[in-house]
This record gives C-alpha cells, structure tokens and sequence, in this order.
C-alpha cells in the first residue's frame, strides 16, 4: 500500500510549525475521502496521525481542543496542527482497547458508554462555540427538500408537504436546547477499558450541536435490547442524580422533532454522498413511501 508521499511530507510541515518532534515509520491505515489516517513514532512513541485534505473535515482538530477546554474525556492527543493531529495508539495500550461487535451486546460497555456520554451532554451544553458547529439539520434547505422529490418522486406528497409547512419545521427545529452531540455512533468509532469501566467515542468529524435524543436514537439504533436497557437506566439515573428530575418532557420534544427530521436528514445523506444506496437508509426510505413519514409530519406541523 503506497504511503502518499506527498501526504506525509505536509504532515511534517504541518506539525514542525508546532513542535520540532520527529515523525517516522509512516505506515498507512486509511485512506478515504480526503482523510488520511498513519500509523508512524511521533519523537520515538508510537502514535496515529490524521491528516486532512478539506477545510470542513478540519472541524475535527477543533472539536479535539473544545473536547480539552471542557473535561470530556478523549483519546490522549500529543500533537495538533492546521491540518493534522497525532494521537496515542489504542492498538499497543495497557489500558484500552478498540471496540468489537461483541461490545453492541454487553451491558457493562453499555453503562460506560452512558457516561461517557453524560459528561459530554451536560458539559457540552456550555461550550460557547457551540452555535457555530456542525448541525446536522441545517441541511434540510428547502433547496435539498426539492431535490429528494427528484431523487424520490413515489414519497412527492411528503417531501411537498414539509415544504409547504417549512417555516414552522425550522422553527421547530431550533427550539430545543442543544449540546453537543456526537452523531457517529459505531463500535469501530468507541475504545474500552480493559476492566470495562470506561470508555469513550473517538473520530470527531462529525461532531456538532443538536438534541440529547439524537444520540440516544443513534446508541440505541443498533445494540442489543439488554445493553440498551443499561445504557438508558445509567444515563437517566445520572440525570436524576445530578438534575432532581428527569428529562421526559424535554426527551418527549426533541424526539417528536427527530421522529421527521432525522429519515429526512438520512435521505438527504443517502441520496447525495453514497454511490449507492445504503441498506442503512432503506427503513427510511420506506416510511417515506408508505406514508408513515407524512403522519409523523402532519403530527409535527399541523
């Protein structure tokens, strides 16, 4: 596998402006999209680096340093550029460990996954660059709307409806609090602890702002129905512990909002950044042509 030379040699400019450290052993893990991902010595310790070719995937850089600022746990950086950041190597750790499958179906990473996600709930709630990050549901342009009832013309009425009520769906759509949210959840994009009382989402690109209940439908999506029952008892009683209350109210808006605009959102991401169609948008898509989408809709915004 070729190592991009070119890539490399920008990698050390990058890092060289901020530190003299020696980077060496370049090995290639991934390369995707503009995003490269190494395995190299970064001054003698062995380290991943990734590198990014476009300004928008360089939001990662950042969200690595607000992750900092805010006492949210992330895998240990050691090196942050313009363009690159270099991490420590979960695969040699004495302590972590990359997620497997296996871990969609374990109570115990469950419940460490819950607090992880706790913390960056309530701590991201105050990070003042939130306004300014990545929100998933900007997208849903009455432009992009328009452009699924080409790509999608058996589900016209739906997409023709939200139009016709979207102002009241963006205005719908800001009036929940945000935080932080995450956005990405897959077992290749978490590490574990060895004893399993902790773990922690890594791969920050799509990180934003948006609702709690979007990452909660995200986690819960794909596990097993005993470690979703541990990751909502442990998020909802750290909640009640800290808060005195539970969040059923605000849970019941945010998911009422995300019940339309979350298959809109996956449809528009299906439709325009995938070669082909991915299976993982096919319920969406169905329930865009069933009419159960136009229910859900009607529920919104009338």
């Amino acid at each position: 596998m070729q190592n991009y030379p070119n890539i490399t040699k920008l990698i050390k400019q990058d890092l060289q402006d901020i530190s003299p450290k020696p980077i060496r052993n370049f090995r290639l893990i991934r390369a995707k999209s503009g995003v490269y991902v190494y395995r190299c010595l970064y001054d003698g310790i062995p380290a991943v680096i990734k590198y990014f070719e476009k300004e928008d995937d360089r939001r990662e850089i950042l969200n690595y340093r607000i992750l900092a600022r805010h006492g949210i746990p992330a895998i240990k950086t050691l090196a942050l550029g313009k363009a690159a950041l270099v991490m420590e190597d979960i695969s040699i750790s004495e302590d972590w460990r990359l997620g497997v499958s296996e871990d969609f179906a374990d109570a115990d990473v469950a419940r460490s996954l819950a607090q992880w996600y706790f913390t960056f709930h309530e701590n991201g709630s105050a990070v003042p660059e939130l306004e300014t990050l990545y929100f998933e549901y900007d997208r849903l342009t009455e432009e992009n709307l328009k452009m699924l009832i080409q790509k999608l013309p058996e589900a016209e009425e739906l997409f023709r409806f939200v139009l016709t009520h979207y102002d009241r769906l963006r205005e719908l759509i800001y009036k929940p609090s945000f935080t932080l949210t995450y956005n990405d959840f897959y077992w290749t994009n978490f590490v574990v602890r060895n004893d399993k009382k902790a773990a922690m989402m890594f791969d920050y690109n799509l990180l934003g702002k948006g609702y709690r209940y979007s990452d909660f439908r995200n986690v819960c999506w794909g596990i097993s129905d005993e470690a979703r029952a541990a990751f909502v008892d442990e998020y909802n009683r750290l909640y009640f512990e800290k808060h005195g209350q539970t969040r059923t109210e605000a849970e019941r808006v945010e998911q009422s909002i995300d019940d339309v605009a979350g298959p809109l959102f996956t449809l528009f991401v299906a439709f325009t950044e995938q070669e082909n169609f991915p299976d993982w948008a096919e319920k969406y898509k169905n329930e865009a042509i069933n009419g159960y989408l136009l229910s859900k809709a009607k529920q919104l915004l009338l």
